[in-house]
């Protein structure tokens, strides 16, 4: 992933010599650091432990994604006189985790509704989860100078792209080992509206702020499936389990964020370096069933840094 996306930022780079053949072209591209979290309800199994006699402890386990390294770039254009402007981007941002469970003196039941209503119980379990997004956006605005050094940009576009979970578990038991896939593929599209900021602080040196908004239609295919095989020379059957669900919902809302520092440098060609803190939320995007409620309505946060480059052809 990290050689994809340094070759995709070479790629930019390498155009910055060529000359459109209508001035106001540009390209860019960001590094994005982000962690991303669905706390507090990627819940995937509750452990019940017996610390002494006549007592036990129940405690939910939650998912914690690691920090990952994602890339957004595109294409701007100018038109003459500053009468407006365009952008055209993509943005990936990938997350994935492990959690392990050793087996021990404890009881574990699982989260996700097939597994719930099989009844069973285990003794540890494993758990892969990974998430991907992809995001495509289309944005026109103006420039609007407030005083010499501070200036407004609003926009509008439009914003659509997918959002996909995949969970793979392995449940352990004293007879047998139980395995749980889930599979949550997301596909949003939508109005964007936004505005963005910079305060002029030291000659090409800039304080930056980014707002944006979007209301999406989005579609939700969520599949759970459980699988256990036969033990006991059959007298505990083998067993699967699927729970498919379709859930449509229009005026998700996505809501992103920057505020940092902002460098331009005027040369051959106009350059500009962009470093500070970005976050997303995604409202009610984690829908998977779980015993708790059909479906789960559980909010998307991705925040970290962001370290861009914007190069004027």
């Amino acid at each position: 992933m990290k050689t994809r996306i340094l070759t995709f930022l070479c790629l930019l780079i390498y155009l910055q010599p060529l000359n459109a053949a209508e001035q106001g072209f540009s390209v860019f591209a960001d590094v994005l650091y982000w962690n991303t979290s669905e706390q507090t309800d990627g819940m995937w199994s509750s452990v019940i432990t017996f610390p002494k006699p006549g007592k036990s402890d129940f405690t939910p386990d939650n998912i914690h994604f690691n920090s990952n390294v994602g890339a957004r770039g595109g294409l701007g254009y100018q038109a003459k006189n500053n009468l407006w402007d365009a952008k055209l981007f993509w943005t990936y941002m990938p997350a994935s985790t492990e959690e392990k469970r050793p087996v021990g003196d404890q009881l574990i039941l699982p989260e996700f509704f097939s597994g719930f209503v099989s009844k069973d119980a285990f003794i540890g379990a494993d758990i892969e989860w990974q998430l991907i997004m992809n995001m495509v956006e289309l944005e026109v605005g103006h420039s609007f100078n407030i005083t010499p050094s501070f200036s407004l940009h609003p926009t509008l576009g439009i914003k659509g792209g997918t959002i996909n979970q995949w969970i793979d578990a392995d449940w352990k038991g004293l007879l047998f080992n139980s395995t749980e896939k889930v599979n949550q593929h997301y596909f949003g599209i939508g109005p964007n509206f936004g505005v963005d900021a910079k305060w002029k602080i030291y000659q090409g040196l800039s304080i930056a702020g980014d707002f944006a908004v979007a209301f999406m239609w989005g579609r939700w295919d969520i599949d759970d499936t459980y699988k256990r095989p036969a033990a006991l020379l059959g007298i505990i059957p083998q067993t699967t389990i699927k729970t498919s669900m379709d859930d449509t919902e229009l005026g998700t809302l996505m809501i992103d964020y920057f505020l940092g520092l902002e460098y331009a440098h005027q040369g051959r060609s106009d350059v500009i370096f962009k470093l500070g803190y970005e976050m997303q939320y995604w409202a009610n995007q984690l829908r998977i069933p779980t015993f708790q409620q059909l479906p789960l309505h559980g909010d998307l946060t991705l925040q970290g840094g962001t370290c861009g480059i914007y190069i004027n052809l």
